[in-house]
């Protein structure tokens, strides 16, 4: 199976805000390879529908699919390790996102493990496991342990010049310092998240993905000038993709 362009195909749905269609094209593709024998390839798309159900507020399925997770892992996790660590990260987010953040702590620590191991410590990998373990510490009320881990995303995805998920380890740490009665840095942290999210050249799907994001804490903390404008460029982006 082309699993490159399984997830473009995807990536195009989402582009197209048609998640409903990207979805059931999920499903068939890992329905697919399980047929196929490509033990690979599904362990990858099941990862995906992990993240479809998350975003798309579908516990029911989400759980689903991170038990069909675990046992692909079971039967041949062993031959794609870094597969592995990612859908450990995939599956503790979904935990994180419907109430369990202490489950999700579990399978960040082997996501780290694997992690450890396998990529060079500068890998934008690194970001994703730490953002999302962040998460979980904030869910779990374990504040000080969120924010050095958002800090460590922030620290690494600027120097990647990933700006996007700066962006989103800066938004996040204005709403935890809400949380922790540091008011006082929520309008710097928003300043520069605004700035990285300005500076972006390519705005493709994931740039408004992460404009959409954000945009709500900018309304939250009442600067809803920038709040709309970030939703402005998700919208225009997505209707451009839909033509």
């Amino acid at each position: 199976m082309d699993i490159d362009f399984i997830l473009q195909e995807y990536d195009d749905f989402v582009g197209m805000r048609d998640y409903e269609r990207g979805g059931e094209f999920l499903e068939l593709a890992a329905e697919a390879a399980g047929q196929e024998g490509d033990a690979h390839a599904e362990l990858i798309v099941l990862n995906e529908l992990i993240g479809h159900y998350r975003k798309n507020d579908d516990k029911e399925k989400c759980l689903v699919a991170i038990d069909k997770t675990l046992k692909a892992i079971e039967e041949y996790g062993s031959g794609c390790e870094l597969c592995v660590g990612t859908a450990y990260i995939n599956i503790g987010t979904g935990y994180t996102r419907f109430g369990n953040p202490k489950l999700a702590l579990q399978f960040f620590e082997k996501a780290e493990e694997i992690y450890s191991v396998l990529l060079n410590p500068r890998d934008p990998k690194w970001g994703g496991l730490l953002n999302n373990a962040a998460a979980a510490y904030e869910a779990a009320g374990d504040y000080a342990e969120a924010k050095e881990r958002f800090e460590r995303a922030f620290r690494l995805m600027s120097a990647l010049d990933k700006n996007e998920d700066a962006a989103v380890s800066l938004v996040n740490l204005a709403e935890l310092a809400e949380l922790t009665g540091s008011s006082d840095m929520i309008k710097s942290y928003l300043d520069r998240a605004y700035y990285l999210l300005d500076i972006v050249r390519e705005r493709g799907g994931y740039y408004a993905f992460v404009c959409e994001k954000c945009a709500p804490a900018f309304l939250h903390f009442g600067d809803e000038k920038r709040g709309e404008k970030l939703l402005q460029r998700a919208a225009a982006i997505y209707e451009e993709n839909s033509k």
